[in-house]
């Protein structure tokens, strides 16, 4: 029995290093929006001294707001939000009553990380209706945010179930530095207008832009580079940016206000409103279901990580990959069905939530960052800053505490893309880590 599975442009480098097609049904009600005047206020802690290690542990997130910040004018931007009303707590007073939930979705803006001066903050509640204790639909709305031109800013939106108290916290960093980023862009379904909240996009789709600035004609290249997965940690190689070729590139006009964009194939689909320019909008298409693993040759590739050549090899090349990669946990278990479902439980799990946290240029599991959490796990502490993330495995600030760096990298296709600080030092922790999975035992 098997386990489950629950035209080529000019090279350049990158600089320094979820979409469903979903028919979204939509419903909100609005109640009150007030702009709490608090400039020249502080908050009580900057972000840069939280350790914010939840952000990346699914198992403690009930709710999953999706935020999309988009800059209208030299003063003016909007953060538009999405709710998924399933995830709320409804409640009614009275038998004769019909259920009610109500969520409160709130911002303020830093200049960064570090910076404790709040410069602008803004408050919604949304209260909602229902028959029965669930919904089924999203509550789309957004807000204004005060944002001048030429400057970058850090938002901290908090989303509050104001029946059952639950919270959840989401940093978004504002790039307003010009006209040209992939925040003055709009991206909507154009079957029913809807906005589509994430860049990466699973299935082949037509897609409608919006361009906040006026233009006639956009730009896109399309890229389909294959990256090669994250190096081990102690790896003494200098960093190289990988270097791009464009496979295509086109323009798209303007039609009754929008700009029409068919996302077929696999790759990254950069779009510009200046073709001698990197900055602008990134859509990628990576596999069916990404993040979530559902075919069999999904299964392989992450096992490089844990796997000597010739299995991989061997893996690679199967006609029954399933059958393969179950042999692989089975005889890292000893045979053992329930400790093999375990393994592959926790294994593939984690590269799924990886997907959801650290996707860039490339899928989230293949990068520095989402290497180190499949194998290690999500750390117990996570301090990020303007530069970068330190994780820390272990008791915090403890000398036996076992630490990563992460660097941010200046990426003209994605802000999240990050390199691990390697070390050799590193080398035995990592073999010991590896050593664990292959005998049976999670890490």
């Amino acid at each position: 029995m098997g386990l489950q599975y629950s035209v080529i442009s000019p090279i350049f480098a990158i600089l320094q290093r979820k979409m469903k097609k979903s028919r979204y049904l939509y419903s909100i009600g609005i109640a009150s929006a007030f702009l709490l005047s608090l400039i020249g206020c502080y908050s009580p802690t900057r972000v840069s001294n939280q350790n914010i290690a939840e952000q990346y542990k699914n198992d403690i997130h009930s709710l999953h707001p999706e935020f999309n910040l988009v800059h209208v004018d030299d003063s003016m931007s909007l953060l538009y939000f999405k709710i998924n009303e399933s995830e709320l707590l409804y409640e009614r007073r009275a038998l004769s009553d019909s259920f009610s939930a109500a969520v409160r979705v709130s911002f303020r803006v830093t200049i960064n990380y570090e910076s404790p001066l709040i410069m602008d903050s803004n408050s919604t509640v949304i209260h909602l209706q229902s028959l029965s204790n669930s919904r089924q639909e999203y509550a789309v709305g957004s807000m204004p945010v005060k944002l001048s031109k030429g400057t970058r800013y850090l938002l901290t939106a908090l989303t509050l179930d104001m029946n059952s108290k639950r919270n959840e916290t989401t940093y978004i960093t504002a790039n307003k530095t010009d006209f040209s980023t992939g925040q003055n862009f709009l991206v909507r379904d154009p079957d029913n207008g809807h906005i589509i909240f994430s860049p990466i996009i699973d299935s082949a789709m037509h897609v409608s832009i919006q361009y906040m600035q006026p233009a006639q004609k956009l730009y896109v290249k399309i890229y389909k580079n294959k990256f090669p997965i994250a190096a081990p940690p102690f790896n003494s190689d200098e960093y190289s940016s990988p270097q791009l070729y464009a496979d295509s590139s086109f323009s798209i006009t303007k039609r009754n206000g929008m700009f029409q964009l068919y996302v077929k194939s696999r790759g990254m689909y950069h779009i510009t409103a200046d073709s001698n320019d990197m900055s602008g909008l990134t859509l990628f298409r990576f596999d069916e279901s990404y993040p979530n693993i559902s075919q069999a040759y999904q299964l392989v590739a992450p096992l490089r990580y844990i796997s000597s050549n010739e299995e991989f090899g061997k893996l690679v090349n199967s006609k029954a990959p399933k059958e393969d990669v179950d042999n692989f946990w089975l005889t890292a278990a000893s045979g053992n069905k329930d400790r093999g479902r375990a393994l592959v439980h926790n294994y593939y799990s984690r590269i799924q939530e990886a997907n959801r946290y650290f996707a860039s240029y490339e899928e989230g599991w293949r990068t520095d960052r989402g290497m180190i959490y499949l194998i290690f796990g999500p750390p117990s502490s996570i301090y990020r800053s303007s530069e970068g993330e330190t994780w820390s495995y272990g008791e915090e600030r403890s000398y036996m505490a076992l630490s990563f760096t992460f660097i941010k990298l200046d990426n003209p296709f994605s802000d999240n893309d990050y390199a691990l600080q390697r070390n050799i030092n590193y080398r035995n922790i990592w073999y010991n880590a590896v050593d664990l999975w292959r005998d049976g035992r999670i890490y």
